[in-house]
């Protein structure tokens, strides 16, 4: 029995050997203690309660019908998810800061002096050891193929996000435009920004799928870092999670002697697989555009929706693959990805097919009301996904015909309970999102080529979403294949969700639905592949994982200048010097100082902006006014107006017809100058609305 067995164990006979529990509790008190005045000790005692414990007691609470990997890849996504709305609760009370992430930690660890109780001293600890190496060495291909997914996407980031130099910061990749809202959440939320404000277009609630950036903030809160360090090593720990749980999910609904080999399969094409973008590199060489590495490091040949050699020719590549988007660049995704393959996972044990209840499985009421759990936790993480976990839980009861048993009402009300607790998650974004006309339909996903016509969309879709899309409709036709309804049914849902529904302004966004139908892909291809040989292994990943593969060295090993060092070296001012939620005017580009520095600007690149529903041409003006009307007493009158209490004056609005010369103005005060840039302080600072 494991520690979270024994804490089941505990809890089923809480009056036995109760004093074992004191030890245990002391401990876990004592490492609190000892992380909190020591922040970098935070590392080996809050991230494991974070990232591990209330995950793995509840996994032990429910005993689902799932092998080790799947457990703790459940584990993960649980912990994280509970966790983070855990800290944001207790924040609501008693407000955002260090003490509050610690109190949840210790609420988090409970499990832990309750496993004591009944765990049988020192024996019974090596008990559970011996168990936990004999679990390891039966999973073993499938825990090292999420000790290689953990290490691959921590190697590429950890190398390509926030790469600082004599010259500045760069960023590989496309995290060059994402990093700048993912970093200035998370900052601003430890520099006190809570409850958030957009950080990025300060004064309005943040209604952005943030929770994967809030739960790297508590993060890297308990340990005292900047955020970068918690974002590397939280999108290594989820990638992991989304391996391990497609294998599982694999092994919940394949049965044979090739099942596991099937499994091993899916997870690594969910993971790793990608479409043919590689033959863009084939092209670019060919023609002689440039030396492989000079092409590799400066073009993504995965999702070339922004071309830096401005073809526009076919074939065009326009869906990035799991790998180089939802585990290298958004976020969102990261955390969102495998906590909704984790719904669908708790759900197919807790609520076996009608076809397994003949045979005499049973229903698990607690495994479905957690599936319910984790959908609904996902709100916040990931906004599209949400409403998706509803619809594969649907797909899975009408496909393995439970929609109208005697048990329906009961599974029913278990599975969407917990949805209420969704409700402050969901309501103002859809809100939002419909008011201002974000949410509309549409014909066809605006980045496929529609408009040359059937068999240019079939080929587009075909070359994109590669080799997994045609192994899995091939296994589709063999009428023996598992749960192919189910999994036909994912597919084609997710594929048709982005051809006609649009939710954001950014129609590219809606590619993240692509990404969820790739798993259900990559399930299906590993089921037909499942006796092939070696070679025929080899020649399907041989084509299927190169672009994954430079996109991830494109991530790697470009350099994009996120802040020069002249801002950098004005975030670290502004960090030491200004107020917490402190609210600049500023250029409107990207990247800003104070998205480093956890400070608060009034605008940024206009589509981001209006991707949450808000209209930055209105702001937008403003600011143009403020740097370019010529009359400087208009312009502090704004920047009160607008809750602004410092400006820094380095790029102007182009045209700039009438530029406000601050240095002179009665009412602003320099407060720090470099050769590129001078922040002034209004002369009635406020420290934000």
């Amino acid at each position: 029995m494991t520690w979270p067995g024994a804490a089941i164990a505990a809890l089923a006979r809480p009056g036995e050997h109760p004093l074992r529990a004191a030890p245990t509790a002391l401990a876990v008190l004592a490492s609190l203690v000892g992380a909190y005045l020591l922040p970098p000790l935070a590392i080996v005692v809050v991230w494991p309660i974070l990232f591990l414990v209330p995950g793995w007691a509840l996994m032990a609470l429910a005993r689902p019908r799932i092998e080790a990997p799947g457990r703790l890849g459940l584990a993960i996504i649980v912990s994280v998810a509970v966790s983070a709305h855990l800290v944001y609760w207790l924040s609501q009370l008693m407000g955002y800061r260090r003490e509050t992430v610690f109190l949840a930690a210790a609420l988090l660890a409970i499990p832990l002096p309750v496993a004591a109780i009944n765990a049988g001293g020192v024996v019974g600890v090596g008990r559970q050891m011996l168990a936990a190496v004999n679990a390891t060495a039966r999973n073993r291909t499938a825990l090292a193929l999420g000790c290689l997914t953990a290490a691959f996407v921590g190697a590429v980031l950890s190398n390509g996000l926030w790469h600082v130099t004599a010259a500045g910061v760069d960023s590989g990749g496309s995290n060059w435009s994402d990093l700048g809202v993912h970093l200035s959440i998370a900052q601003s939320l430890n520099a006190g920004n809570f409850p958030p404000q957009v950080p990025y277009f300060a004064g309005v609630p943040l209604i952005y799928h943030w929770f994967e950036d809030f739960h790297a903030a508590i993060a890297a809160s308990a340990a005292g870092l900047f955020a970068i360090p918690a974002f590397i090593t939280s999108s290594a720990i989820l990638a992991a999670a989304l391996a391990l749980i497609v294998h599982a999910l694999a092994r919940a609904l394949f049965r044979g002697r090739h099942a596991k080999r099937a499994a091993l399969i899916a997870a690594a094409l969910a993971v790793f697989a990608g479409g043919f973008g590689w033959i863009r590199l084939v092209g670019d060489l060919t023609n002689g555009l440039g030396d492989p590495v000079q092409l590799i490091t400066h073009n993504s040949y995965d999702n070339a929706w922004f071309d830096p050699i401005g073809r526009v020719t076919w074939p065009y590549f326009r869906i990035p693959s799991v790998m180089g988007t939802g585990l290298l660049v958004h976020r969102a995704t990261t955390a969102g990805l495998p906590m909704l393959v984790g719904v669908v996972l708790l759900l197919v044990a807790g609520l076996p097919s009608a076809r397994r209840r003949r045979a005499g499985w049973r229903d698990r009421p607690l495994l479905i009301g957690l599936a319910g759990l984790l959908g609904a936790l996902l709100a916040p993480f990931h906004f599209f996904f949400f409403p998706a976990a509803l619809l594969l839980a649907f797909l899975w009861v009408l496909s393995s015909e439970r929609l109208l048993d005697r048990d329906t009402p009961r599974n029913a009300a278990l599975f969407l309970a917990p949805f209420l607790l969704s409700l402050p998650f969901v309501i103002a974004p859809l809100t939002q999102a419909a008011g201002s006309g974000a949410l509309h339909f549409v014909t066809g996903w605006e980045s496929a080529p529609f408009a040359d016509g059937p068999a240019a969309v079939v080929f587009f879709y075909t070359t994109n979403l590669g080799l997994p899309l045609l192994l899995a409709v091939a296994a589709l036709l063999v009428p023996r294949t598992p749960a192919r309804w189910f999994l036909g049914a994912w597919a084609v849902a997710l594929f048709v969700v982005p051809n006609v529904v649009q939710v954001s302004v950014i129609g590219f966004d809606m590619n993240k639905y692509f990404q969820a139908m790739a798993v259900a892909l990559a399930l299906l291809a590993g089921w037909l592949m499942r006796r092939w040989p070696v070679p025929a292994l080899a020649l399907v990943f041989t084509l299927a994982v190169p672009s994954p593969l430079l996109v991830s060295a494109w991530t790697a090993f470009n350099r994009e200048q996120v802040l020069p060092a002249s801002q950098l070296a004005a975030a670290d001012w502004i960090a030491a010097h200004t107020p917490q939620r402190s609210v600049f005017a500023t250029d409107g580009w990207l990247n800003s100082p104070t998205d480093p520095a956890g400070r608060l600007r009034l605008t940024t690149f206009g589509p981001y902006v209006a991707n949450l529903g808000y209209d930055p041409d209105a702001r937008g003006k403003q600011l143009e006014e403020i740097y370019c009307g010529g009359d400087a007493a208009r312009s502090a009158a704004l920047l009160a107006e607008l809750h602004a209490g410092f400006l820094i004056d380095s790029g102007r609005p182009t045209p700039c017809e009438a530029p406000v010369d601050f240095a002179k103005a009665s009412g602003f005060v320099r407060v720090y100058a470099n050769p590129s840039l001078t922040i002034y302080r209004t002369a009635s600072v406020s420290s934000g609305p």
